[in-house]
């Protein structure tokens, strides 16, 4: 089904956000003008997708020609117009996990403008979906889903979410089922948390990840992304769903 993110200690030519673990917790942590949906490209060829909730928490995927190469996990901030990152890229392609940092610029609902410790510059816009309201009667419904880890992809495995929350995903020899629910700051971004059962799970019978899934209703049929990642931070998975 959803396939592990395998973390081998090489190094990767894309550094964005880099510091293992992070993100979450203290409860003091807030991520200023930082926060938000933001959407744009990377100086070495990626499309570049960051979300940055309110407790400056940040996951982001990077693509290019619609193929996913990695997933961003780490913590954001915005003072004033100055931006700073830490946090971790997981390579698909390489099969690796990177630290490292960035710094840059930051206008609020607008624009970041950074570079990270290996030099890649990035350029992202604003994306007012981040606003839409968090509601469950939104995203509930049927998706067909697809996997992307290290280790392989997994495609068109049917998921569903009900009027309250629950999320089931049925794979070969893997299932998943968990919830999506809204955070505290309603904006339209969700938490998801999934246990895994079955003898294929490439976490392991009753291995758990958690993370985030938004639903993009700009476009149509309506697209869904998880992110997410096993309480140690060094294993997870990315999936992209058809809402049906």
């Amino acid at each position: 089904m959803l396939q592990t993110i395998k973390k081998i200690s090489i190094c990767s030519a894309f550094t964005l956000l880099t510091a293992c673990g992070g993100g979450g917790g203290g409860g003091e942590a807030t991520s200023g003008t930082a926060e938000g949906f933001w959407v744009g490209s990377s100086s070495t060829g990626y499309r570049v997708v960051l979300a940055v909730l309110e407790n400056a928490e940040t996951w982001g995927v990077y693509t290019r020609n619609g193929l996913i190469y990695g997933m961003l996990y780490g913590t954001s901030n915005g003072t004033g117009n100055t931006f700073s990152a830490t946090g971790s890229d997981f390579n698909l392609l390489r099969w690796s996990v990177v630290n490292g940092s960035s710094t840059g610029t930051v206008v609020s609902k607008s624009t970041i403008n950074a570079v990270s410790t290996s030099g890649t510059t990035i350029s992202l816009t604003y994306s007012t979906t981040y606003d839409s309201p968090a509601l469950l009667s939104t995203i509930a419904g049927s998706y067909t889903v697809t996997g992307v880890s290290a280790s392989g992809t997994s495609s068109n495995a049917p998921m569903t979410i009900d009027a309250n929350g629950a999320v089931r995903v049925v794979g070969n020899g893997c299932s998943a089922a968990g919830t999506v629910l809204p955070r505290s700051s309603g904006k339209n971004i969700y938490n998801i948390n999934v246990t895994f059962t079955g003898t294929n799970c490439a976490l392991g019978n009753g291995g758990t990840a958690s993370g985030i899934f938004t639903l993009d209703r700009t476009v149509t049929p309506n697209i869904a992304l998880t992110l997410a990642l096993t309480p140690n931070k060094n294993d997870g998975f990315i999936a992209i769903g058809t809402k049906q």
